[in-house]
């Protein structure tokens, strides 16, 4: 029991912060249209699931983006935080980060282009 309070705690903090940044982050930078449709970590993922800009809306591309990327790190943090081995600590967010970077930009891809059908 304790080891999940701890956990909860360490996740919705660093989540809350990550999140925040990432919003704030790709707020400035929106302004900055043409640099950030220049960073590849976007290009790719809009051209993974081909996604069309327009009717998707960039903002939510971003937003979804900045969830994703704030609840992997987040999640794989507060995991490894309670774990005494450095090399459990190593091997689980190995693991842990490749599930999850997967499993939710597929998710999120396909959910983006869902709603660009409609």
């Amino acid at each position: 029991m304790k080891f999940v309070l701890r956990f909860l705690i360490d996740f919705t903090i660093f989540f809350s912060l990550l999140f925040l940044f990432y919003k704030f982050y790709l707020k400035k930078r929106k302004k900055e249209y043409n640099k950030l449709k220049k960073n590849d970590y976007v290009k790719m993922f809009i051209s993974k699931y081909d996604l069309d800009v327009r009717k998707a809306k960039y903002e939510s591309i971003l937003n979804t983006l900045a969830f994703d990327n704030a609840f992997t790190i987040a999640f794989t943090s507060a995991l490894i935080m309670n774990i005494k081995s450095y090399i459990w600590k190593v091997v689980i967010s190995f693991v842990v980060l490749f599930i999850l970077l997967f499993s939710l930009y597929e998710l999120s891809g396909r959910l983006l282009k869902k709603k660009e059908g409609k």
